[in-house]
């Protein structure tokens, strides 16, 4: 059956999911399949199929483009960290959040909740892992199973099959290089103050200040600060344009893309914008949204829409 669609443009059509929270449908048709918690997906090479993390699962699905079916791909359905180097269909993940393909249609699986990058082989159907200790906290670059990742959010592939990967809660853009087996970091600083403004607004002591000219940090429903990007108040999180990418603060970064020139583009969802890192000069920039949340229109440029 050919479920490919030809719709008039501004139409928006179901492709796969029932809207319930279940994992169901395995086989069937995928508009008729529960699909708990879908992220990032990807197509493969040959364009036959589109890969999804169903993080809600604990899987990693398949929707055949043309026959219109969803299939189980890898995962078990249990939230843990487990079956490398055996087939990926009886391997635990541990919250999916990302797929990327390589040019050799291997498959990359941003497995955030083991703090891991893993592979499965074209070939094979054979799953392992290529970044990642297991371990959180940021300790430095080098061989690329030996550097650990803090819950990474999302990956993608640029040329000659470097693999770019939003280390989220490091701050971080990292890159794994498959020929060398390392893992250089190109993006992000984060110091002490940093983290101290991510600290519950319970746990710090408010004094009340009076006068015309004060600006502050307000907190969010969860009781965390965060910083106010208005007019006049403190952006200076933020501020971090037209300098070197290795500087740049990253909030919280949930999602990557590389261009055909290597630039690389990071939804900062903590800042409410998109930045690009400069292939050739190392230096970010914005390229949509000015900080604050919101919707205020569109036609209008980029870097000026909320």
């Amino acid at each position: 059956m050919d479920t490919e669609l030809c719709l008039a443009a501004g139409y928006i059509e179901t492709f796969a999911g029932n809207g319930k929270a279940r994992s169901t449908g395995d086989g069937k048709r995928a508009v008729k399949a529960g699909i708990p918690l879908p992220h990032h997906g990807a197509l493969d090479r040959k364009e036959q199929w589109f890969y999804f993390a169903e993080s809600g699962s604990d899987r990693i699905r398949r929707v055949h483009l043309q026959e219109g079916t969803v299939h189980n791909f890898a995962g078990i359905g249990e939230t843990c960290y487990s079956g490398d180097e055996g087939v990926c269909g009886e391997a635990g993940l541990y919250l999916p959040l990302g797929v990327a393909f390589d040019s050799q249609n291997n498959l990359y699986i941003c497995d955030s909740g083991s703090n891991r990058i893993r592979k499965v082989d074209h070939e094979t159907g054979i799953i392992t892992t290529v970044v990642g200790t297991g371990q959180h906290g940021f300790n430095g670059d080098g061989s690329a199973r030996e550097v650990n990742l803090t819950w990474p959010a999302a990956i993608a592939f640029g040329q000659d099959d470097r693999l770019y990967i939003a280390d989220t809660q490091a701050h971080k853009v990292r890159r794994y290089d498959p020929k060398t087996d390392l893992v250089t970091t190109i993006a992000g600083t984060w110091t002490a103050e940093d983290d101290a403004r991510e600290q519950p607004l319970v746990a710090r002591n408010l004094v009340v200040l009076s006068g015309d000219a004060i600006g502050i940090d307000f907190s969010d429903d969860q009781g965390w600060l965060m910083p106010v990007c208005s007019d006049g108040l403190d952006m200076s999180m933020y501020l971090d344009d037209g300098k070197p990418a290795m500087e740049a603060r990253l909030y919280d970064i949930v999602g990557i893309a590389v261009d055909h020139a290597d630039n690389v583009y990071v939804v900062d969802k903590g800042s409410n914008r998109v930045r690009k890192i400069d292939a050739q000069t190392g230096v970010i920039s914005t390229v949509a949204g000015v900080c604050r949340y919101g919707y205020d229109g569109d036609d209008k440029p980029a870097v000026r829409a909320m």
